[in-house]
């Protein structure tokens, strides 16, 4: 009988121990998993953002195939002139 009786303290033991063991595993799967859902939701915005950023470069690379586009930016950004044009610069004044 005593023999028994330590036979299932042991066997309540061993459950405890495994039942522990896999509600450790559990948690740490849910842990896992909710660090994985910050990291898509970040993910996401970065997508948004570099879409964004795709379709704006894209519009510009149209732009840039417009040859009248073309001059009219270089001569506001980069003074560009005609043949017998003259630029002057006055400072302050953009």
């Amino acid at each position: 009988m005593a023999k028994r009786k330590v036979f299932k303290t042991i066997k309540g033991f061993l459950y405890m121990i495994i039942g522990c063991g896999l509600l450790l595993t559990l948690f740490n799967s849910m842990v896992t998993v909710y660090q994985h859902q910050d990291e898509i939701a970040i993910l996401k915005k970065e997508k948004a953002a570099v879409t964004k950023e795709k379709k704006a470069l894209e519009n510009e690379i149209d732009l840039l195939n417009d040859e009248d586009y073309v001059t009219r930016y270089a001569r506001e950004n980069y003074v560009f002139t005609r043949d017998g044009e003259q630029v002057s610069i006055i400072p302050g004044v953009k």
